[in-house]
Order: C-alpha cells, then structure tokens, then sequence
C-alpha cells in the first residue's frame, strides 16, 4: 500500500491493481480550486500556454483563408465557399480572464452564484487572456468576422461588450457579433447561425461544448468525442486550457452539480495511479 497526500485529506490506494481508481478517504473537502487558480494567475506557464494557442493560430488562419473548402463548424452545410470569413470564440476562460472572481469567492467561503458572477460581469473590468486581443484583431484587419458565442446571458451583452472594447477586441462597436445564452446552454443552434451566413474558419473555446456538443457525455464518450475529431484540433479547433471549471468537472460529478466535498470526493475517484 502506498499513501499519497492531496490537499487536507488523505488518499490510500493499492499500487499493483490494475487500472484501479483511488479511493477517497478525505476527513474534509481541501479548497480544491486554489492550485488551479495559483497556475493560472501566478505561473508564468499559464500565459505562455495562452500564447501557444494564439501565436500557433496564425499559420491555421492562413490555410483556412487560401482554402474556401475549409469550414470549422460541424454545423456548416450546402456550399458555403463563397460566405465571408468568420472565427467563433467563447468569452469566459477563452478571451476574458475571470480569475479575479473566482478568488474573491475562494476567499468569502462561497461557490458560483448568479449574483455575485452578475456583479462581476458589471464591473467590465476583465482582462483578456493573453494574445486573444492580438490574434482576433490581426485576423479582423484580414476581413475576418469576429462573433461571441457565450452562455452569458442575453442581459451581459452590453457589459461584455465594453470590457471586450477597452481591451481592443475586433467586432465590439455594436451587439451584432454577440450571441449570448438562448435558453439552452447547448451551442450548436448559434453556431449553425454564424454558418448560415459566414465560413467558419476557426473555433476558440475552453470547453468541449464549444466545439461539439452531446447531452451529458461521460468521461469516456468525451474522450472519444476529442477522437473522432483528432484531426481538427490544432488546426481548426483552439482549446485554451482552463482547470478552473467547466463541462470536465460537471461530467466527473455525473452533471449532478453537488455539494463541494461530495465533488471532491468525485475527483478523487476519478483519479487513477496507473495512467
């Protein structure tokens, strides 16, 4: 038997069995978030992983803009060689750093709230994720569209889009290029939309909901959703990493939404000593 410290809480799991999840046997929940958050807000790591994603998109926007074959929305159909170019970006962990919000509530004890994120989402005051600004702008001054595809709600539009225009993103003068949450948090509707009248060149996202979409996958049919696309990332599809939140941590808890230590123990089920 081997022991293994995570967090506050103590791990103990059989070294020799095969493929075997680590059971939990935490006394209580660490504040799970506060590595991640330290990574993202303090390594030097994080900014350069934000830049891989950006810089490296460059070359991609070239191949997609010599080919008028190319589309990067699984939602484009018919002929579409001849629309305007577009690019689709999440907001939240893709172009706005939210960071600072997640701290304030690590700090004050409390988890996500609607709230206090609509307070945040006020203030306007978000920086961007660094060389979202630069690589959208350069790929504006080509004549590529630049559209929002958020699950904010309709209501943060004009919020957003101030933050999104001090900071110098393309495509911010009106709400035009803006599609917030409608109702569904499943994006492939606002995708076929963007699609409808322009050629997806490039997707940026945190999330694999960005990209493609599937009720409630587990982890192993999100695994095999990446797969059946392997050729677009990198190419097509652009993940910024964000270990903060998102459809990750939903699908480790079963899209349950529980408790914070019934999640942590979730997590530490779902960790295993042999990968």
């Amino acid at each position: 038997m081997r022991r293994v410290g995570l967090g506050i809480g103590l791990v103990w799991f059989t070294a020799c069995a095969k493929a075997a999840p680590i059971v939990a046997a935490a006394a209580a929940p660490p504040m799970d978030e506060v590595l991640a958050l330290a990574w993202v807000q303090a390594s030097a790591e994080h900014e350069a992983a934000t830049l891989t994603v950006y810089q490296s998109a460059h070359a991609a926007l070239d191949r997609a803009l010599a080919d008028t074959t190319w589309s990067a929305a699984l939602e484009q159909s018919d002929d579409f060689s001849a629309l305007p170019p577009a690019i689709v970006v999440d907001v939240d962990e893709t172009v706005l750093d939210n960071s600072p919000y997640q701290v304030r509530n690590l700090l004050d004890g409390k988890g996500f709230d609607k709230a206090t994120w609509g307070a945040w989402v006020a203030e306007a005051h978000a920086d961007e994720v660094r060389g979202a600004a630069a690589f959208l702008a350069a790929a504006d001054a080509r004549g590529v569209d630049v559209f929002y595809v958020s699950n904010r709600e309709a209501d943060q539009v004009e919020p957003t889009r101030a933050n999104l225009a001090a900071l110098g993103f393309p495509d911010t003068a009106d709400a035009h290029t803006f599609l917030f949450r409608d109702g569904t948090s499943d994006k492939s509707a606002r995708r076929t939309a963007v699609a409808a009248t322009h050629r997806v060149v490039l997707v940026f996202g945190d999330n694999l909901f960005d990209f493609v979409e599937s009720p409630k996958p587990d982890l192993t049919a999100r695994l095999a959703m990446v797969h059946d696309h392997q050729a677009w990332w990198g190419t097509r599809w652009f993940l910024v990493p964000n270990p903060l939140y998102g459809s990750w941590d939903d699908a480790i808890g079963s899209y349950a939404h529980p408790d914070a230590a019934t999640q942590h123990t979730h997590r530490i089920h779902a960790l295993d000593a042999r990968r």
